[in-house]
């Protein structure tokens, strides 16, 4: 790609310097989740932290009654109806309980407008199984709650289950993930080295309950107990209790961060160099034949190992393409085993990884050709909510490709989608990350000279931007991972943020 790294501020460079040297600290660092948090609640895993459980829940709860992000609404059932369990037996001791589970059920009532005959791509990470458990669970305490909306996603929940039943998961699979929405007993095989059940706090409640009067498990509650806590303090809100959606994320963070180094040419920058080299050499080393995961206790997932492959280039040769081919099917690249939806960026970062190695990679790109709108845009993708990044991510990608005309689109559908203030936001408004990521493209795609001008004109007003806003703070708009719940890998997006800033298009 034709970027050159010119350290423009000083401030950001000095940022992505100490990023990179805490990268993976604490299991890395995750915004807090209202459904994880839930859960915890329900399932009393915090019994001394009640209060500021639920004023912390209350404080999230949007204006319209709902709970989680207005512009992406099929994420927003499921944190909701959670909040709604948790906070339901403390209707009569706290005031706010009672109308705040009022507003949320007449909220709901206006949800199935959202739910069709087929589900997207992008609906929250086991949803299927979550979603029924919950449902039943109000129905028992006599909480009305429609269930015919979500038809076709209870179909999927069958077709999950049966695909769990036969696969028997272990400690650390993406099944045992959602572990509390299909699992039962209370064996301590579902405990995996990070002490928790699937690297979820939801899961880790659920199994902890489960396991409350179970004898013989003292050490593996004690565990569970101390994963939940270790969860917690990742969030850094200082409120125990008040979880992530997904941790420990240690490689996830490494891998992407470094990623985010390599797309921005700064691997090699001489200010961060000294910092930049132990973690790869670490990443390296923690790749496996079978591949990498969210952490070295978790299954290894393709959009994981191809940011990685793509970001160790020639150092991991020659096993890179024979781990990444494992992920490979009929032409396309998966996340993980048995999974029902592909995901437009995991193809993209394994068309990246392909290109690093001189492979070919028109399958993966032919799939992301169809998969373009009319706008230019590329809409829907598993992982993460915006329209923003899957469009950058996929235009990187198929830049590798030579794939111009679709590029020119995505740039096209970019330029239009730029806000007065210079920022981009696939939500209400403009936020660092998504600024970050369109900065980043423009810079990155060749141009003709009729839009040069153009585009260079955009790439100064989202630029100045986000120096007066490359910051991610608490605001709801900067969650838009896809988990369970939306959330932010806080690193990762910071480094997006730090490095677009060092970055500038050719001249």
């Amino acid at each position: 790609m034709n970027i050159y790294p010119q350290p423009r501020s000083e401030r950001a460079l000095d940022g992505l310097r100490r990023l990179v040297a805490h990268i993976g600290r604490g299991g890395g660092l995750v915004s807090p989740s209202v459904y994880d948090t839930a859960v915890a609640l329900m399932f009393d895993s915090f019994p001394y932290a009640k209060e500021g459980i639920i004023a912390w829940l209350l404080e999230q709860q949007r204006s319209d009654g709902g709970w989680g992000l207005s512009s992406v609404p099929r994420a927003r059932d499921l944190p909701t109806v959670a909040a709604i369990v948790a906070l339901h037996p403390y209707r009569d001791a706290v005031p706010r309980v009672r109308r705040a589970c009022e507003g949320a059920l007449e909220f709901l009532r206006n949800q199935g407008e959202h739910w069709g005959t087929s589900l997207p791509d992008d609906i929250p990470v086991g949803l299927e199984l979550l979603m029924p458990r919950l449902l039943d669970e109000a129905s028992s305490m006599g909480l009305h709650i429609d269930p015919s909306p979500y038809r076709a996603l209870f179909a999927l929940g069958e077709r999950r289950r049966a695909l769990i039943g036969k696969a028997r998961p272990a400690a650390g699979s993406a099944a045992a993930h959602s572990w509390e929405g299909w699992g039962s007993g209370c064996s301590r095989d579902v405990i995996d080295a990070s002490g928790g059940v699937g690297h979820s706090p939801a899961a880790t409640a659920a199994w902890l309950h489960a396991s409350r009067h179970q004898a013989g498990l003292a050490d593996a509650r004690a565990a569970a107990h101390a994963y939940l806590l270790q969860a917690s303090k990742s969030t850094q809100l200082g409120i125990p209790g008040v979880v992530p959606t997904v941790w420990p994320i240690n490689r996830f963070e490494q891998a992407w961060v470094l990623y985010s180094l390599r797309v921005l040419a700064l691997l090699d920058h001489p200010g961060l160099r000294d910092v930049v080299r132990p973690q790869l050499l670490d990443l390296d080393a923690a790749l496996r034949p079978e591949g990498m995961g969210m952490s070295d206790a978790f299954a290894h997932d393709g959009d994981i190992t191809s940011t990685a492959i793509a970001t160790l280039g020639k150092l991991g040769a020659p096993r890179a393409i024979g781990t990444l081919r494992r992920f490979e099917r009929e032409g396309m690249f998966i996340t993980y085993a048995n999974e029902l939806q592909p995901s437009l960026t995991t193809n993209a970062h394994a068309i990246h990884a392909l290109a690093c190695h001189g492979e070919d990679a028109s399958k993966p790109a032919r799939y992301l050709l169809e998969r373009q709108q009319p706008d230019g845009r590329w809409v829907g993708d598993k992982w993460h909510s915006s329209w923003i990044y899957a469009t950058t991510q996929v235009m990187l990608a198929l830049l590798h490709e030579g794939q111009m005309s679709a590029v020119k689109a995505g740039t096209e559908a970019l330029l239009r989608a730029q806000r007065e203030d210079g920022g981009w936001g696939a939500g209400r408004v403009s936020t660092a990350a998504e600024t970050a990521y369109a900065v980043l493209a423009i810079c990155a795609v060749q141009r003709n000279r009729e839009q040069e001008s153009m585009t260079r004109a955009a790439w100064r007003r989202g630029y100045s931007w986000l120096m007066a806003n490359d910051h991610i703070d608490g605001n709801q708009e900067n969650l838009r991972w896809i988990g369970k719940d939306l959330y932010c890998p806080v690193r990762v997006d910071r480094a997006w943020i730090l490095g677009s800033l060092l970055v500038s298009p050719p001249s």
